[in-house]
C-alpha cells in the first residue's frame, strides 16, 4: 500500500510539470493551484515510465481543464516526456494571464513537453481568444504562440480537406462620434 501511495504522488509530480510547461501563456496563479485528476481506472507502470488513465478523465489545476476518455502520461529520467490524450472529443482549456482563452479539441491529442508542441489530430479545432481554427490537422507550438494547419493527403488525387480559419477584429480605440455618445 505504502508503494502505491508513493507512486501515485511520483506521477501526481509528474503530471504537474505537465501543467507548468504546457503553455508559457499560462495563468501564472494556475502555478500554485492544487492537481485534481478524476479517472475510472489507473494503470502505472512504473519500470517503464509511463501510466494510464481510463475512463471520463477530467484534470484540472486552476484554469486548465484536460479532458479524456483514455490519456497516456510517460516521463524520461524523472520529467515529463509526452502526453497522448484521446476522447470522443479530448478537450483542453486554460487561461492566459491577460484572461484569454486557449480551448482545443479534437479526438485525439499529444504534447511533447521537450519541445511545447500540442498536436490535434481529426476533427481539430483551436480557439485563442475569440479566433477560431479548424482542420483535421493542427500543431499549436505552445512556446512560440505558432499555429499550424492542415493536412497532406497521400493520395494524390484526393484533395485534403481545407483549413477554415475565423479571426475577429480586435477592439479599436476610435474616438466616438457626437453622435455615438
Amino acid at each position: 500500500m505504502k508503494k502505491t501511495t508513493k507512486l501515485i504522488y511520483r506521477y501526481s509530480i509528474i503530471l504537474t510539470g505537465l501543467f507548468f510547461s504546457v503553455n508559457t501563456l499560462a495563468k501564472t496563479a494556475d502555478e500554485n493551484a492544487p492537481l485534481h485528476i478524476e479517472a475510472d481506472q489507473l494503470e502505472i507502470h512504473d519500470k517503464d515510465n509511463f501510466s494510464i488513465y481510463k475512463g471520463n478523465v477530467i484534470i484540472n489545476k486552476g484554469s486548465l481543464k484536460i479532458t479524456g476518455d483514455k490519456i497516456i502520461i510517460k516521463n524520461k529520467d524523472t520529467k515529463l516526456s509526452s502526453v497522448h490524450i484521446n476522447g470522443s472529443p479530448a478537450t483542453f482549456y486554460q487561461l492566459n494571464d491577460l484572461d484569454e482563452a486557449i480551448t482545443a479539441e479534437s479526438k485525439a491529442m499529444d504534447y511533447q513537453a521537450r519541445t511545447g508542441m500540442l498536436e490535434l489530430k481529426d476533427n481539430a479545432k483551436l480557439i485563442k481568444n475569440k479566433n477560431h481554427f479548424t482542420s483535421e490537422h493542427i500543431i499549436y507550438n505552445t512556446l512560440k504562440d505558432i499555429v499550424t494547419a492542415g493536412k497532406q493527403s497521400s493520395d494524390a488525387t484526393q484533395k485534403p480537406p481545407r483549413v477554415k480559419i475565423t479571426i475577429y477584429p480586435e477592439d479599436s480605440a476610435l474616438p466616438k462620434n457626437k453622435s455615438q455618445e
